[in-house]
């Protein structure tokens, strides 16, 4: 079969995948052929801006605002351009059946869609905190789509004491807009510093710091025991191991997300440290497993465990990536592939992750950092953050750049950052670490 033959495609799932796979499908003339289901009751949009531009005391994001794929450089995906398009949107219904050797989806409101490719673009799913230790209780918020992030902002109008368990995106981001309301949230860390699996302490403590001259307060080396209720049943507490009880009307839960794949559980892969859960797909993102017609099920985005290498020396390995640059990118990749099934070529992952923050009128800077390439080997951190800064990781075995982030930097610096991390440049790291600019480490590592 190729590209010039019609294929019935659906798509399961509303996220920023699904909006950047019906993209792509448009864009081949193929929009009449696709048919996408959704849980949501909106068209797809653009997943970080509910930590980030929704949470906005003043002026806040709201959809069609953020709708597909204005993150990516192209036009606004509303409900009326997929009516424009002939794309078909079953929006409020959940897929609750599917059927490998028929090759079809059944949703929740009993109807039976039938497929040729079908692409599961699902996402993932927010940890919870235990019922038994209040993760239910009215009050706590976890944040996942555009009606979680519009249940926190309407909170955060009137909150008091807000506390923010977790420090990594969804934890910095939350606390970063509690913050600009002048709410001084506290943060509660179950590791000695933010943005543990990134962050180098050094790195990590720059940005506490800032934090901190917002008004921030920070817990570290915490674990919840539980959220306290009050006498109406609504969260009024946050008590950790140590006995501590932080006062809270608002608490929100970053503590990371889980890929579960219902109805699509056989074809999860096993879990494994670089892809907790998911479902396993091969370079073009098909899936496989017993009854699945070759290149018939795919998976795409925070769902997918997909084969990338971990560094420049490693085997591929299946990895899971929560990040809207995957999400866009792999989406992309898997439509290449059910347009054409002689489409076979490798999708080229290259981590690369960031977060903006107090990006309202009223601060006085922001915080915008990007990352790219892997945190291996030494750290070396250049720049006083007043604004700028810049992070490198180098292999300690070639000498070779396998990692760089970049804070508040220009977007020629942003370009040699990403070109270092991406070529592994060779640098000095005795000589870099005597650099007194950001622009002087970047000049260094781009000779």
């Amino acid at each position: 079969m190729s590209s010039s033959i019609a294929k019935k495609i659906v798509v399961v799932g509303g996220g920023v995948s699904a909006g950047y796979f019906a993209r792509a499908i448009v864009a081949a003339g193929r929009g009449a052929d696709l048919t996408i289901i959704s849980a949501e009751p909106v068209a797809p949009y653009e997943r970080p801006a509910l930590t980030k531009a929704v949470l906005h005391a003043e002026s806040p994001a709201r959809l069609p605002g953020f709708h597909t794929c204005v993150g990516g450089g192209g036009e606004r995906q509303t409900e009326a351009w997929y009516q424009d398009k002939g794309v078909t949107l079953r929006l409020g219904k959940r897929v609750v059946g599917w059927d490998a050797s028929s090759k079809t989806v059944t949703a929740d409101d009993g109807a039976v869609t039938p497929y040729d490719a079908l692409v599961v673009a699902i996402g993932c799913t927010a940890l919870r905190l235990p019922d038994a230790i209040g993760g239910s209780l009215p009050g706590v918020h976890y944040v996942r789509d555009n009606a979680d992030a519009l249940e926190l902002s309407e909170a955060m109008a009137t909150a008091k004491a807000p506390v923010v368990i977790g420090g990594g995106y969804i934890g910095l981001e939350a606390a970063a807009a509690l913050a600009a309301r002048s709410l001084n949230p506290r943060v509660v860390l179950m590791e000695p510093h933010t943005m543990a699996r990134l962050w180098t302490p050094e790195v990590a403590a720059k940005y506490e710091a800032f934090y901190e001259a917002k008004g921030v307060v920070f817990h570290r080396n915490a674990k919840v025991k539980r959220v306290v209720a009050g006498a109406d049943g609504r969260a009024n507490g946050v008590e950790l191991e140590d006995g501590a009880v932080l006062p809270a009307d608002v608490v929100v839960v970053g503590v990371g997300a889980g890929a579960p794949a219902a109805p699509f559980d056989a074809l999860r892969t096993t879990p494994n440290p670089k892809a907790p859960g998911g479902i396993a797909v091969d370079h073009v993102f098909a899936a496989s497993g017993a009854g699945v017609a070759p290149r018939s099920v795919f998976a795409v985005g925070d769902v997918a465990a997909f084969p990338a290498r971990d560094g420049a020396a490693a085997a591929p390995v299946l990895t899971r990536v929560e990040h809207v640059a995957h999400a866009r990118a792999s989406a992309t990749h898997c439509a290449s592939a059910v347009l054409d099934d002689a489409f076979d070529s490798a999708y080229e992952y290259f981590p690369f992750f960031y977060s903006r923050v107090f990006e309202q009128k009223d601060q006085p800077r922001s915080l915008n950092w990007a990352f790219w390439g892997f945190n291996h080997g030494a750290c070396v951190t250049v720049g006083d953050f007043a604004p700028s800064m810049a992070a490198f990781w180098v292999d300690e075995k070639d000498g070779k750049v396998a990692g760089v982030m970049v804070e508040s930097c220009s977007d020629a610096e942003r370009d040699a950052a990403k070109r270092a991390a991406v070529t592994r440049a060779a640098v000095d790291v005795a000589v870099l670490r005597k650099c007194a600019s950001v622009a002087e480490a970047l000049a260094l590592v781009s000779a």
